[in-house]
């Protein structure tokens, strides 16, 4: 009876089709999850892959050796990759248990590919060990929420299941395993954890893992909704520059800070601190640049990110498609005029991104503005400092500084979002034009 109930908390909610991939280190959580899933999909559908992290010499190869023999015994096709883990951590500045953890991770998401799924043993007692971490960091919403039962394609079914009751049921089945000397070693904070503190929490309640179990569900219930409110907020505040100010500071501050860490989450080393200073960029105003070169810009009523880079950068504009310092790509597009197919649609040319006819024969340059720079709008008939006409047209402050321009010979001959200069545009004496085009991903 008590195996049953035991059984019961694991989650078998893998796809119907397709490779399952399982991350199996030779200890005790790996091999039952192994164990189970072989019971419930069969052999066909699962590859066992092992890491040797070349950190622990003969006792590492024991447990390569081991996971061999475990396999070849159930028929299980099996693979078994050494990585110099140490050598890896050294060159990338991660501890030994980060750089181990995200190479495993490599290795398990290139096998599985597009179509496979991945299952880690994580289980009930790793995922308070988690929470306590994460609270001694100052965790915020996401790290109350623990360890994920599922990310993506990756599943961890028995995150519900105690490390006793995973030893109990490796009794039961009859199941061996491998020990890693490193778990006792206590200069890892998480030994820490695992061998004082959560021993001393069981004893003020038991079934404390089970706790923290109902606990991080909960959690992640809330921060599911936070995040639906989040990215609505986000949806009412877009404009085509960026996001309303005005929209964002009418927001619960829990809510905004939700809505920043959605835009920030690609960002390296995003912390609590750097959310804070996020948020006062937003309510307060002005400028800062985060760790990873990501600029957050709050003027006027816009609020804007871009990839960091210097004022005044030039490249060549060459061929059809030139990559950008900021992550952008100008794509530069040969169309047919009015003597051709779309000459409707080739003279709307005041102030919108449109062709510029064939009388670019030199290479020329891009790049964002400069103090004293001028340009002369199509059909205007004038001169005007570009500073002056971007107000004009009220673009927002936040985004002047990121717009690009296109110069030959020392004239500007296009401005992103403004246009053609006079004489530039396409005439009909051609029957092609160019349209130029700044796209991107990563600027709002």
């Amino acid at each position: 009876m008590k195996a049953e109930a035991i059984l019961r908390k694991v989650r078998f909610d893998f796809p119907e089709t397709g490779e399952i991939v399982v991350g199996l280190s030779g200890g005790a959580d790996s091999v039952l999850l192994t164990y189970l899933l072989l019971q419930r999909y069969g052999a066909a559908r699962l590859h066992c892959v092992h890491v040797h992290h070349g950190i622990r010499g003969g006792e590492a190869d024991r447990d390569a050796d081991f996971v061999r023999d475990f396999c070849a015994f159930h028929s299980l096709k099996c693979s078994v990759f050494k990585k110099d883990v140490p050598a890896l951590a050294a060159e990338c500045g991660e501890g030994l248990e980060e750089c181990a953890r995200h190479v495993r991770y490599a290795v398990f998401t290139e096998l599985a590919g597009d179509t496979g799924s991945i299952a880690t043993a994580h289980n009930a007692d790793d995922n308070a060990e988690t929470i306590l971490l994460n609270l001694t960091r100052g965790m915020g919403p996401k790290g109350a929420c623990g360890i994920p039962e599922r990310r993506g394609n990756i599943y961890r079914p028995l995150l519900r299941v105690s490390r006793a009751e995973v030893e109990y049921l490796c009794a039961q089945y009859g199941l061996t395993y491998v020990q890693d000397s490193t778990n006792l070693d206590p200069a890892y904070t998480r030994n820490h954890l695992r061998h004082h503190v959560l021993p001393a929490l069981k004893t003020v309640n038991p079934r404390m893992t089970e706790a923290v179990s109902r606990f991080t569900e909960s959690m992640t219930l809330q921060q599911d909704y936070m995040a639906q409110q989040a990215s609505a907020l986000l949806n009412d505040a877009q404009t085509q520059w960026g996001y309303a100010l005005p929209v964002l500071r009418q927001a619960h501050p829990a809510l905004l800070r939700a809505a920043l860490e959605e835009l920030l989450r690609d960002t390296d080393r995003l912390s609590a601190e750097l959310l804070l200073q996020a948020q006062s960029c937003v309510l307060e105003g002005g400028s800062m640049t985060m760790p990873s070169g990501l600029r957050l810009d709050a003027k006027q009523d816009t609020f804007t990110l871009s990839e960091g880079r210097e004022a005044g950068f030039c490249v060549p504009l060459l061929g059809e498609q030139t990559p950008l310092p900021d992550g952008r790509t100008l794509v530069v597009l040969k169309k047919f005029t009015q003597n051709g197919k779309n000459g409707g649609k080739v003279h709307n040319l005041l102030f919108k991104n449109d062709p510029v006819c064939d009388k670019i024969t030199n290479i020329a340059v891009v790049r964002t503005r400069r103090s004293g720079d001028r340009f002369r709008p199509v059909g205007r008939g004038v001169s005007k400092s570009v500073k002056k006409l971007l107000n004009e047209m009220h673009i927002p402050a936040a985004v002047r500084d990121k717009l690009l321009l296109l110069e030959l010979n020392g004239e500007i001959l296009w401005i992103e979002s403004v246009g053609i200069a006079e004489g530039w545009a396409a005439d009909g004496a051609s029957p092609y034009a160019w349209e130029i085009t700044a796209v991107t991903s990563e600027i709002h």
